[in-house]
């Protein structure tokens, strides 16, 4: 039987046995606000350690008293809901907003980019949303845009080798779709190391003045053709990039520049861009709004407490996508123990729920099949961790506090083994990463008085 051309769509349906609730606790699951998924966190949780929804629609809306433009970086790990976050605001306000997500994982080389080149995806990726709102420009503007891929970031030479008939369909026709394939193009050069991007970056950066108003012309545009009185364009997964120091350079030192663009920016950032900055903290660059892990507990309760409130959290999370009674045999023990492993880390939540359906399936998940979940997790997370490291990681639990420390406690929150928690702010280890051997070993050394 020939298979089918076009893919269904996963439904959102809740899962009555482990065998459902392995798909449905699909960690990387897209969840749009007002889906079955979707779980509104701060309707549990106290807004002195997770009010995070106000505070970054409050900047977002308009004020006699406020900048036109704003640029918010939003702090947080990965795995912590800062693109469901953003989508929720922009549901509350889609009457004034009119919002384009830009993949910086996808659409930047991940080991070279810079600021010409941020700008760049940031225009392909308005071209891309004014093409599926089926919305055109003036022609004017669109021919501005035009000429300005096909003739002015490129040399003759170039511009017939990389954009053949393309350039000569839009030469030719003009408007947003062919634009959208010339951006394409252009911008697919810049993720390999080859000519075209030397060509493509001298002939951008030359005069970053010229590039940022030709920026703004197409955002101008855009935001009239859109009907809309704010652009917001969201700078997705910008935490997620290994070299600090590129996002630093590209980014945070450009900071001036960035904010004179003609439309609302949100910069998904690590916390490591915070705490334990390269050269410019993240809160010096841009107003900033911190997005921390669930807080299952205070700075002064011990590794093992549960906050009532977070722990409904939790349950909310899970019950939307699994009848908790029928996928685990206590669910009021396995919440517990999912909440107090995951640290309050969502995607760890689901990570730690769907290693244990596998283990478990057919029978119901039991607190063992949680445990050597989390025992699996801690395997795969712990080997970003230097050798050298352990000492420190023992030191950070006993004082919940980072230093200004790049090479190893930017890298420790980087990749989540350090979690940020709000309030004063203070942070701990990752639970699983305390379940490491090599942890407890530097644990004992230190003195019990000073444990």
């Amino acid at each position: 039987m020939p298979l089918p051309t076009d893919q269904q769509e996963p439904q959102q349906v809740q899962a009555q046995n482990p065998a459902e609730a392995f798909w449905t606790f699909n960690p990387f699951a897209l969840v749009q606000p007002g889906d079955p998924w979707y779980c509104d966190l701060e309707s549990h949780l106290d807004k002195l350690h997770y009010g995070v929804q106000g505070q970054l629609g409050r900047r977002l809306l308009p004020s006699l008293s406020g900048p036109k433009f704003v640029q918010v970086g939003l702090v947080g790990h990965g795995g912590t809901g800062k693109t469901t976050l953003v989508r929720r605001v922009a549901a509350d306000l889609k009457n004034g907003m009119a919002t384009v997500f830009v993949d910086a994982t996808a659409t930047l080389d991940r080991a070279d980019f810079r600021f010409a080149e941020v700008l760049l995806v940031i225009v392909e990726a308005v071209v891309n949303g004014l093409e599926a709102a089926d919305t055109r420009i003036p022609d004017h503007e669109a021919e501005l845009v035009r000429s300005w891929f096909s003739e002015e970031l490129l040399s003759a030479t170039h511009r017939k080798q990389i954009l053949g008939s393309v350039e000569t369909e839009a030469a030719a026709g003009g408007g947003i779709p062919l634009i959208a394939k010339l951006a394409a193009k252009i911008t697919a050069q810049l993720k390999s190391d080859n000519e075209y991007r030397l060509e493509i970056r001298r002939r951008a950066e030359r005069d970053p003045e010229d590039l940022i108003r030709r920026v703004n012309m197409l955002l101008d545009a855009a935001t009239k053709a859109l009907k809309t009185p704010r652009l917001v364009v969201v700078l997705d997964n910008l935490e997620k990039i290994e070299d600090r120091e590129m996002v630093d350079r590209a980014v945070l030192r450009r900071a001036d520049e960035l904010s004179r663009l003609r439309c609302h920016l949100v910069l998904f950032l690590a916390p490591a861009d915070q705490y334990a900055p390269v050269t410019i903290q993240a809160s010096q660059a841009f107003d900033v709004v911190y997005l921390p892990v669930l807080p299952i507990r205070e700075k002064g309760d011990g590794p093992d407490h549960l906050d009532p409130k977070a722990l409904g959290a939790v349950r909310d999370l899970l019950e939307r996508r699994a009848d908790l009674a029928k996928v685990f045999d206590d669910s009021d023990a396995a919440v517990q123990q999912i909440a107090r492993c995951s640290g309050g880390r969502i995607r760890d939540i689901f990570h730690l729920a769907r290693h244990a359906c596998e283990l478990a399936d057919p029978d119901r998940v039991s607190i063992q099949h949680l445990r050597i979940a989390a025992q699996r997790l801690r395997g795969e997370r712990v080997t970003a961790i230097r050798p050298g490291q352990w000492a420190r990681l023992a030191q950070i639990h006993r004082e919940k506090q980072v230093a200004n420390d790049p090479a190893n406690d930017g890298h420790l929150l980087l990749h989540s083994h350090v979690l940020s928690y709000d309030g004063e702010p203070w942070w701990d280890v990752h639970p699983l990463v305390r379940l490491d051997d090599r942890f407890e070993e530097e644990w004992k050394k230190l003195s019990p008085l000073a444990r």
